[in-house]
């Protein structure tokens, strides 16, 4: 998992180049000025969704995780905390894996991490990380936010 904001996650020289691609093509589409929905950049390999919705307390949002996709979280307004989990944890499922979604949901995250995410802040969550979106820790709150989905064969590619 790694932290960064959007404009420096963009020319992060360190970042393989389809992150750096798609950060930048984001920022290029004014993403503040985005309404609701799904904008392909790359097909079905690169895509992202506006999200309008509302914070979970903590202890109300199930832990998740993704086989095939690289998940980034990107905060537009409002605050997100995403609880996270080491690589390589026991993934104990709590219902079968979601293949047609790419999603599993897990009962819990051992020694579990909580990132606070501010706007223009970001999370890119690697396959099969544990990982806990959308939460709050006092009060639910209205977020608006990023969900960016890169087919993780084309870090390779």
């Amino acid at each position: 998992m790694i932290i960064d904001t959007l404009s420096a996650g963009a020319v992060n020289p360190i970042y393989p180049a389809i992150i750096r691609q798609t950060l930048q093509a984001i920022l290029d589409k004014a993403p503040h000025t985005l309404a609701a929905g799904k904008y392909p950049l790359q097909g079905d390999g690169v895509f992202f969704s506006v999200v309008e919705g509302h914070t979970r307390l903590l202890a109300e949002q199930r832990p998740e995780f993704h086989r095939q996709y690289i998940d980034i979280h990107i905060v537009l307004t409002g605050e997100e905390v995403i609880g996270a989990g080491v690589t390589g944890l026991p993934l104990d499922l709590s219902e079968p894996f979601n293949v047609a979604n790419d999603l599993g949901f897990c009962h819990q995250i051992a020694s579990e991490t909580l990132i606070h995410l501010q706007p223009e802040e970001l999370a890119i969550v690697f396959p099969l990380e544990l990982h806990r979106p959308m939460c709050a820790l006092q009060t639910p709150a209205a977020l608006r936010k990023i969900v960016v989905k890169i087919d993780a064969a084309l870090l390779t590619a």
